[in-house]
């Protein structure tokens, strides 16, 4: 019985692999060439994919008013005060770094001037 049953797992393999390869490139060729969308500027040529980029298009069409209120929404969901305090170290620290950056591209900018 265990060699039958060897035989059919190792039949199974040998013929399930290539298929099953070939099933999941041809829907990672599909996803791709779909999921890619048009992005004005950027890398790639104006594509990209993924929700980190629309997240970030859609914070920079944001008035400063909506982003507190985003901001705000996001830190009454949490309900943990250690999470709470994490939350705002964190984004202390990513506005400090954004802070950072801009102050280097304003005096690139300047200097280019």
């Amino acid at each position: 019985m265990k060699t039958l049953t060897k035989t059919l797992l190792t039949a199974t393999l040998i013929l399930g692999l290539p298929l099953g390869a070939y099933a999941a490139s041809e829907t990672i060729a599909t996803t791709q060439a779909g999921a890619m969308t048009d992005c004005p500027g950027g890398m790639m040529g104006g594509k990209h994919h993924g929700s980190r980029h629309d997240k970030m298009a859609r914070m920079q069409n944001m008035t400063p008013e909506q982003i507190q209120a985003n901001l705000q929404q996001r830190f009454d969901k949490i309900e943990d005060p250690i999470k709470k305090a994490e939350f705002v170290k964190s984004l202390t620290l990513r506005a400090d770094g954004m802070t950072k950056h801009a102050e280097a591209m304003k005096l690139f900018a300047e200097a280019h001037q």
